[in-house]
Parts: structure tokens; C-alpha cells; sequence
């Protein structure tokens, strides 16, 4: 993963998706790209209450927000570049991540300021190519290196999200697969991931189980058994309202997860 692409913004999950960028770049010695839009109701008035947002003000605060995360990266070595656009930041997000390893987003959960400016990493995940890292506000730092969790279920979304993510599990210390409640008739068996990943030198081990609550708790059981550093799973998304809001699962463990997400679609 040499390209890194973080969403740069003055929300409270700012400085977690900024550390995991730079974790990320520093351990794979890759290039980060910071990336800050100035959405149109800066230009235009916020549409629903009629009050007017100041350009100027918001100009401001945007380039106090870049000239203090300028000068942090001048001492954390590593390459960088700095994208301004103008309009939705999840358009940007997604037409500058065409050329990208790996986005780093904050999820819209309990942690996360409602008033941070990309709507929830749904309707990113589910349209861009490259895989997305969700960190919540709490979770300081990342680390490529750690053991990785595989929500399998034999989707196409899932298998995709373990080819998108060889950079990051080849580094891992100790991969696991979690497979919950699998149906054999339909679905490809965790049995193929893990002899997947050893044609690459990756030694995955299936942790089979049923269902004990919800799928979301479920996952979270096993990410706490084997000390996950991160969990990785498929973005569903078949409607743009489900693009949006994502599956049940997903979207409980973006809110809840103790652990950052890795999502691929």
C-alpha cells in the first residue's frame, strides 16, 4: 500500500483518521494524500433552515485546519501532497481514490460529530475500488502488522475484500477467518479463503461458529478471542438507499466495533 488517501476535516474523528494514515505510509513506506473540500453551502446557505454559512468564516477555519496539519507532517516523515476541492467531500473522496491502495474515513457512529462533512462510509465503500479503513474517534493509531479478522460468508463481497486487502493481511502477524452459521449449497466455504491466502504464505485459521446473539456480536466474541487488530469485510450494497445506510451488520459494527473496520465492496 504505497497511495494513502485520508478525508482531512475539523470533526472529532479528525485526528484518528489522520494517525491511521500516517501509520499506515510510515509502515509501508508509502505517499499520503490529504484531501479537504469546500462543500457549496459555504458558497450557497445551508438549504433547510435558510441560515446563511459565511464563506469567509468557513474559509478560515479550513485553512487554519491546513496550515496546523501542514506543519505536523513536515516532522512525521513521511511524503505527502495536499488536494483542495470544491463541493461534496464524498465525491471528492471518490474521484480522487481512483488511484489509491487504501481511504481513510471516520464512520458516522456514537463517537463521530454529526457535523462532520461526508455522510457514512457506506456510500463510499460500496462504489469506490480501493479498500476503505474506518477508524472510530477513540481509536488512536493503526497497525498494519496486527492480526487480522475476516468476516467471511462466501459472498462475492467478501472474497473481494480479501483480494483488496493481500497488501495488508500479508503483513499481518496471524490471520483469522470467522464464519458464522455457513451454508454450504450456496455460498463458497472459509475452507477456500484460508487455501486462498496460502498460495500467497498466509496461514489463516476458520473459526466456525453459530450465531450467539447477533452476527455483529458474534464477530466481535471472536475479534476479542484472538486479539484483532482489525476486521475486515465486505461493503453490501445493491440500492442506493442500502448503499447509504449498509447491511445490518456493517452498520451495527461501524457504530459499536471495538476494532477499526476494513471494508471493501
Amino acid at each position: 500500500m504505497k497511495s494513502i488517501l485520508v478525508h482531512i476535516h475539523e470533526d472529532a474523528g479528525q485526528n484518528a483518521r489522520l494517525q491511521a494514515a500516517l501509520d499506515t505510509a510510515r509502515y509501508y513506506s508509502g505517499h499520503l494524500t490529504c484531501l479537504q473540500a469546500m462543500p457549496f453551502a459555504a458558497y450557497a446557505g445551508e438549504p433547510f433552515t435558510g441560515a446563511m454559512i459565511a464563506y469567509e468564516a468557513y474559509a478560515e477555519t479550513m485553512e487554519a485546519t491546513r496550515t496546523r496539519i501542514e506543519a505536523q507532517l513536515q516532522n512525521e516523515g513521511v511524503p505527502w501532497d495536499w488536494i483542495d476541492s470544491r463541493g461534496s467531500g464524498s465525491v471528492a473522496v471518490m474521484m480522487h481514490s481512483q488511484l489509491t491502495d487504501l481511504i481513510v474515513l471516520s464512520p458516522t457512529g456514537k463517537l463521530t460529530d454529526p457535523d462532520a462533512a461526508l455522510p457514512i462510509v457506506g456510500e463510499i465503500a460500496t462504489k469506490v475500488r480501493a479498500p476503505v479503513l474506518a477508524v472510530r474517534d477513540d481509536q488512536i493509531g493503526f497497525d498494519p502488522s496486527g492480526a487480522a479478522l475476516i468476516a467471511w460468508n462466501g459472498s462475492p463481497e467478501a472474497a473481494q475484500a480479501v483480494r483488496n486487502t493481500m497488501s495488508l493481511l500479508t503483513a499481518s502477524k496471524g490471520v483469522h477467518i470467522a464464519c458464522i452459521e455457513e451454508d454450504f449449497d450456496t455460498h463458497i466455504p472459509a475452507r477456500e479463503a484460508a487455501s486462498y491466502l496460502s498460495r500467497y504464505g498466509i496461514k489463516a485459521e476458520v473459526h466456525a461458529r453459530a450465531k450467539s446473539g447477533t452476527v455483529a456480536d458474534t464477530l466481535s466474541s471472536i475479534a476479542a478471542e484472538v486479539s484483532a487488530g482489525y476486521l475486515v469485510m465486505g461493503a453490501y450494497g445493491r440500492s442506493r438507499f442500502a448503499e447509504f445506510i449498509l447491511g445490518g451488520v456493517t452498520r451495527s459494527l461501524l457504530a459499536d466495533a471495538a476494532l477499526p473496520l476494513v471494508l471493501s465492496h
